[in-house]
């Protein structure tokens, strides 16, 4: 029988994915609504807006969401009130000074996310005013999945996308405000749950806020605001290199197909990383949790490996049916964004526990070598190769980024995490897909068919291989079972 915290682990990864899925599946459906009602010029201006409000909220962190969890854990009651609204309060107000500064430099701004019309530099305001408010929900979200609120968590972040989502395609398809609809559709919803946050925070932790601790937080998450920075960096910093060598229109086009390959974020590493994190920071590193993290990691792989399969050769007809013919252009990058992302998946397995050894100026000179290489790459290899040269810059970065926060945990830590079973995975899954692919080639139009017995095959050929065995099956219908029992439940 499967331990009783890596069942709990399954059954909050689940809870947080249907609502992560249910969310995403709202956002991923404005994609027709974007391709069909806006210009590939304005969606390649969209994705630029995702890069300035990753990087605000990257560098506007100043690393609080771990250093709440780090003290709160070992904290009293009282103690706990002041952490969290210290925290919460330093981090909106800060904020806000440094956003109101910021302000200033619309027009600069405005004209690197390719805003000409001075019509539209009003749209910074609104774009900044977005960052503000994600801060307090961030904030929210953040101390509720510490403390194991996935209902809440849910509700929140499926309310928030959904209602986004309703509002763009009210504002973008029947008022016909088109980018400014977008934004501003935004900007009401954020503004809502931010005030949500607000509430939250006066009624259930309100108390006389302290600059001494929230200076402490500030102190341990500071080296943390380059590893809060790597994610947007490496998720977004191709978008920037492409603006000064590709036109507006194969951004948008890149920007899409990009979307579909983060598709294994919002179905696999986002909940895991929700349901995961919490029970690290207040577990550790225990003799009997070590094989816990171990088994969550072999599984990870297999199921990441399962929807890259899926991903592979069903994402043509997907983004067909859903997007005009501009659009099937660059789905070669689908698989290779999409590894990318399995890969970074990885970090949240590691980072925390040299966090727990107070060694986060490690992760953060890690993070500053790790922007260094993703910069370098996406200039080379975009200036060289373009929009191909920016998926191979995305895979080459989370690799070598991942690689470096997996060597500093396993210094500090010694664990072992089984990297030969996962390879085997990995292994496996290239196969599977080179042929596939191969015979592919030789039987015209029928990749997709090839491609369902490929996927069909992978449990099996795990079995086979003796990559899997009955130990691994009896845990995963343990994990299954048990999740539907407690879904079932809610």
């Amino acid at each position: 029988m499967i331990r009783k915290n890596l069942k709990e682990l399954g059954r909050a990864t689940a809870i947080y994915g249907v609502g992560n899925i249910s969310s995403k599946l709202a956002a991923f459906l404005l994609i027709p609504v974007y391709t069909k009602f806006l210009s590939i010029e304005d969606v390649g201006t969209i994705a630029l807006i995702e890069l300035v409000e990753m990087f605000f909220l990257g560098v506007g962190s100043m690393g609080i969401y771990p250093a709440v969890w780090r003290y709160i854990g070992q904290a009293n009651e009282e103690n706990k009130r002041k952490i969290i609204f210290s925290g919460y309060l330093g981090l909106v107000v800060g904020n806000l000074v440094v956003l109101g500064l910021i302000s200033f430099g619309f027009e600069q701004i405005s004209k690197f996310i390719g805003l000409s019309s001075a019509r539209d530099y009003p749209l910074i305001f609104f774009i900044l005013l977005n960052v503000l408010f994600q801060f307090g929900g961030l904030f929210l979200l953040s101390l509720w999945q510490f403390q194991e609120k996935p209902r809440a968590f849910v509700v929140l972040s499926v309310f928030q996308l959904i209602g986004i989502l309703g509002l763009s395609v009210y504002f973008v398809i029947y008022l016909q405000l088109g980018l400014w609809g977008v934004v501003i559709a935004k900007s009401i919803i954020l503004g809502f749950v931010f005030m949500i946050s607000m509430f939250t925070m006066l009624k259930n932790y309100m108390t006389v806020p302290s600059l001494e601790v929230f200076l402490k937080l500030i102190r341990f998450g500071a080296p943390l605001v380059l590893l809060g920075l790597v994610t947007p960096i490496l998720t977004l910093s191709d978008r920037f290199f492409l603006n000064m060598f590709v036109p507006l229109s194969m951004i948008g086009i890149y920007s899409i197909n990009y979307k579909f390959g983060m598709l294994i974020n919002m179905l696999l590493v986002v909940p895991l990383q929700r349901g995961l994190l919490p029970m690290i920071y207040k577990q550790g590193l225990k003799d009997e949790m070590q094989p816990i993290y171990k088994d969550t990691l072999f599984y990870y792989s297999i199921i990441g490996c399962f929807i890259i399969l899926g991903i592979t050769f069903f994402i043509r007809p997907v983004i067909a049916w859903i997007s005009s013919a501009e659009y099937l252009e660059a789905t070669y990058i689908v698989p290779v964004v999409a590894a990318a992302y399995l890969i970074s998946g990885f970090r949240p397995f590691f980072t925390p526990l040299v966090a727990l050894k107070d060694r986060t100026d490690l992760l953060g000179k890690a993070a500053g070598v790790g922007i260094f290489i993703c910069l370098g790459l996406n200039y080379f290899l975009i200036s060289q190769y373009g929009i191909t040269g920016a998926a191979a810059a995305t895979i080459l970065s989370y690799t070598i980024f991942t690689t470096l926060v997996h060597g500093i945990s396993t210094k500090i830590t010694s664990m072992d995490w089984g990297w030969l079973r996962i390879g085997k995975v990995a292994a496996l899954t290239c196969a599977i897909i080179a042929g596939v692919k191969i015979a592919g080639n030789y039987w015209n139009g029928s990749e997709m068919i090839l491609g369902g017995f490929g996927i069909l095959s992978y449990p099996i050929l795990l079995w086979l291989f003796r990559i899997i065995g009955e130990r691994e099956i009896n845990g995963i219908k343990s994990i299954i079972s048990f999740t539907r029992n407690k879904l079932s439940k809610r």
